[in-house]
């Protein structure tokens, strides 16, 4: 076996549906172009990918094509080559299950306010020596009862302020920086 064959690897999902809106109904939400570019810049600073974009419509993913063809192909590629090198992890799916069946992942989700139970912290996922898919939602939060069971539930962020709804890029770049500090410790 390989040094990389026996080490955790790691991939995200941002999901726009199945969520909750404010009023904890079934939603879907919008992708944004700030979304795209944070998740796949964050995830190329901290080598993990792919970046999975997952939302049920076509034009979502036309959004999605033509936003990552001006990185890959288009002006953006001379302006900024290295957006066009971190574009190159994302990938899109119409939803969580079709991205499970495309690869076999260790499924774990994140929210702001998890279901009763064990809880693990994110930093601890590299001691785990799978390949593992972390998932996050978009408006108020993943409808954790029409997605596919996980294999758990990543710790909250907490804080120390009034807030308890960070936006999915903060919540992104501080998971990704956890569980670093985990591959760090790991990795010694």
């Amino acid at each position: 076996m390989s040094d990389a064959d026996s080490r955790a690897s790691f991939a995200v999902a941002l999901l726009h549906y199945p969520v909750l809106n404010r009023h904890r109904e079934r939603s879907t939400t919008a992708v944004t172009s700030i979304d795209i570019h944070d998740f796949v810049r964050s995830c190329a600073m901290y080598d993990v990918g792919p970046v999975y974009i997952v939302h049920p419509a076509r034009g979502m993913h036309a959004l999605l094509k033509d936003v990552a063809g001006y990185w890959l192909q288009g002006g953006g590629r001379e302006r900024n080559p290295g957006r066009g090198e971190s574009i190159k992890s994302l990938k899109l799916a119409k939803s969580l299950q079709e991205v499970l069946d495309q690869e076999n992942y260790t499924l774990w989700y994140t929210s702001a306010t998890p279901p009763e139970g064990k809880l693990m912290e994110v930093a601890n996922l590299p001691e785990k020596k799978e390949k593992h898919l972390i998932v996050f939602g978009t408006g108020s939060g993943l409808d954790y009862s029409a997605l596919p069971k996980p294999n758990g539930w990543l710790s909250p962020i907490e804080g120390i302020g009034m807030v308890r709804h960070l936006s999915v890029r903060a919540a992104l770049a501080i998971y990704l920086d956890r569980l670093t500090q985990g591959r760090l410790k790991t990795a010694m």
